[in-house]
């Protein structure tokens, strides 16, 4: 029986083994006490015994997660993507006509899976204060893309898709990827304007269905 589009990921926390349940809620532990430190005491007054200590684990236990403390205040995960996030959108019984769709939450789930949509207006005071970390934060998303276009490439491949070569499907799935980070964007451009939304129950998550929709719509108009 067809599974129900999505809804995998959608759930994929019912999924995640206690180890890696555990291991998301160190990574969101340590990044909001290196938010909430750098904001009262400021960047450079900051250091990683200091924000591991504030988590509640030691400096060694930081450095399974973090190589600094400006990585900790960006809150991305670089080095992997949750296997079984990864297994339900390459796997998916979904075919071609919602390939759009799926990619754009996969890379939704993959870019802010772990982080408190809360601390977002408490990140970006810390960008307007440390430009720097801005450039921090745009490294750190492009390694991500690298990792999810991987994944992006293997779902094209699972589908059945034919390219004349390794390189041409290389930049076709990376093409895929740029333009499904568009909702997202545009739901963060959204927030950023209005915050109010996002205080809402669920705001963020209503945010980006709109921006979605919107995204889709205007696919289906442009074909």
């Amino acid at each position: 029986m067809k599974s129900c589009r999505w809804c995998k990921i959608k759930g994929m926390t019912d999924h995640e083994s206690l180890r890696t349940k555990k291991a998301r809620a160190t990574r969101t532990a340590l990044h909001e006490a290196a938010i909430t430190r750098v904001l009262d005491e400021g960047l450079d007054a900051v250091t990683v015994a200091m924000i591991a200590a504030d988590a509640g684990v030691s400096p060694r236990t930081f450095f399974n997660y973090f190589q600094t403390k400006e990585d900790a205040i960006v809150g991305l995960d670089v080095s992997t993507i949750d296997t079984q996030l990864v297994r339900d959108y390459v796997e998916s019984d979904t075919g071609i006509e919602s390939l759009a769709e799926d990619t754009a939450n996969f890379v939704r789930e993959a870019l802010l899976v772990g982080t408190d949509p809360r601390l977002s207006v408490r990140r970006r005071q810390l960008f307007a204060a440390y430009p720097e970390l801005v450039t921090k934060r745009f490294e750190q998303v492009e390694a991500l893309e690298e990792l999810v276009s991987e994944h992006v490439l293997a779902r094209l491949k699972h589908l059945g898709q034919e390219f004349s070569s390794e390189d041409s499907a290389w930049r076709s799935a990376r093409m895929l990827t740029q333009l499904c980070m568009v909702p997202l964007q545009h739901a963060a451009r959204v927030v950023k304007r209005t915050p109010d939304l996002a205080a809402a129950p669920d705001g963020t998550k209503n945010v980006y269905d709109d921006s979605l929709g919107l995204f889709l719509k205007v696919l289906e108009r442009l074909r």
